[in-house]
């Protein structure tokens, strides 16, 4: 039997042999933090199989492969086949499909930011994800999202029609919307929308043609929260499923998110380089505590042996997670060891002391994190902490310049969103200068359009 666990009071939840699996915690309406998530064996180190495909390469990491190996004696046989159609489709769509990204080395950012000129040394090491399906990282958490759907539909039907599909649903500022479609469009398989007035025009265009069903979602006056999300969970209230970036929504699109920083974390191995510190930008925070994930199995594994710093930059625009870290620091005394397990659920059911939604309305050049609320918080402040990070508050004066900067240094169309994290460590290194054999991991998670 594979079971679910609630991050945040854990409860635990049994998932059955057919359909889909419960996406939120049953306690979730009582205002406190929840985040479903499998209960797994410790997986392999450096992945379970060589391959260039994340998800078969990680694929002990899924709980739809658990689900299948269950299933019976093929169960390899079908979780393998359902990656390999899915990852041909979504090439069909997009003309690519999600495989290894790069890991490379800035010699310029490592100058920069006065770290070694000797690679062995250390210096600022960059994973590019511009280069996915729809641009960004976040296919990563939603083709996740759709091998558990595809494996509940497989498992539901025995050999029979398929069931009728409740459409998908996810909000969003451009980026992951853009992913969730080509995704959806691969599996032929309904979505819905839910974007701001003020999308990019190119990623309206986009949906259009991948056949989203598209709800712009004005913000209502008095308004607590992001309308788009207030919609979204209308829709999902209302039978869509919940095809999203957020982990108290569908506890599972932290699974498929946890593959990009596994995958980095192999890589820097692969060149005898261990992070000293990891610099995330957070808007809705699936990114971060998907990342946060990828640490704790590293730890447990061997593949790491303590925690790098973890750094997340917001704007001053709408710092929610900022806000909620020195909440939580004025609430415990300094000696208080965040890494004892027996603090957190307390933590998690009095959210509204720490957590919630930005009051104003925020304006960045990165707009793609500029969530009012940070969804998945907990998790990412109990890494901040065990690891002696910090939650960075960048000005924008920052965000451009390290936007400008990461540009003319790498030659990669990255946005200014996806520049964030670069922007983090400027902020970072004004506060507390690097020391000259750090190796720093930053990510690039969005294409300029």
């Amino acid at each position: 039997m594979i079971f679910l666990r609630c991050a945040g009071c854990g409860t635990l939840v049994p998932v059955g042999t057919t359909g889909f699996p419960a996406f939120v915690c049953p306690r979730s309406s009582d205002g406190a933090d929840h985040v479903l998530l499998p209960v797994l064996k410790t997986p392999s180190a450096g992945g379970s199989i060589q391959t260039s495909s994340p998800f078969l390469r990680f694929s002990d990491r899924m709980l739809a492969f658990h689900r299948c190996l269950e299933s019976g004696e093929r169960g390899i046989d079908l979780y393998r086949a359902t990656v390999e159609r899915l990852s041909l489709a979504v090439a069909r769509v997009s003309g690519s499909t999600f495989c290894q990204t790069p890991l490379v080395r800035s010699e310029e950012l490592s100058r920069f930011f006065g770290l070694s000129a000797i690679p062995e040394r250390g210096g600022v090491y960059l994973k590019n994800e511009t280069e996915n399906p729809g641009g960004s990282h976040k296919g990563r958490h939603l083709f996740g999202l759709m091998i558990e759907f595809l494996v509940g539909e497989k498992l539901s039907a025995h050999g029979q029609d398929a069931p009728s599909r409740p459409p998908l649903a996810i909000a969003s500022c451009g980026n992951a919307a853009l992913a969730a479609a080509v995704v959806a469009r691969a599996a032929d398989w309904p979505l819905q929308v839910f974007i701001p007035p003020d999308a990019e025009k190119s990623v309206v265009h986009s949906l259009r043609e991948l056949g989203a069903n598209i709800h712009l979602c004005e913000r209502e006056p008095h308004q607590a929260g992001d309308p788009c999300y207030h919609r979204f969970r209308q829709a999902v209230a209302a039978g869509a499923l919940p095809f999203c970036c957020q982990g108290p929504d569908n506890g599972l699109t932290l699974i498929g998110g946890q593959t990009l920083l596994a995958e980095a974390l192999c890589q820097l191995a692969e060149l005898g380089k261990t992070p000293s510190a990891i610099v995330i930008q957070v808007g809705g925070g699936a990114l971060a505590a998907s990342s946060a994930i990828a640490i704790e199995t590293a730890l447990q594994t061997g593949l790491l042996k303590s925690w790098p710093r973890f750094y997340t930059a917001q704007t001053e625009s709408a710092s929610p997670l900022a806000r909620a870290l020195h909440r939580l620091r004025c609430s415990f005394p300094k000696e208080t060891d965040f890494s004892d397990e027996r603090i957190w659920p307390t933590i998690a059911a009095n959210k509204s002391k720490y957590m919630w939604p930005w009051e104003s309305v925020p304006r960045s050049a990165a707009h793609g994190i500029l969530d009012d609320e940070t969804y998945d918080w907990l998790r990412i402040a109990r890494a901040i902490l065990v690891s002696q990070g910090d939650a960075l508050t960048v000005p924008e004066d920052t965000i451009l310049a390290a936007h400008s900067l990461t540009q003319q240094c790498t030659g990669i169309s990255v946005s200014a969103t996806g520049s964030a994290g670069i922007a983090g460590l400027c902020t970072l290194h004004k506060q507390e200068p690097l020391a000259p054999d750090e190796t720093v991991l930053c990510l690039l998670t969005g294409v300029s359009k």
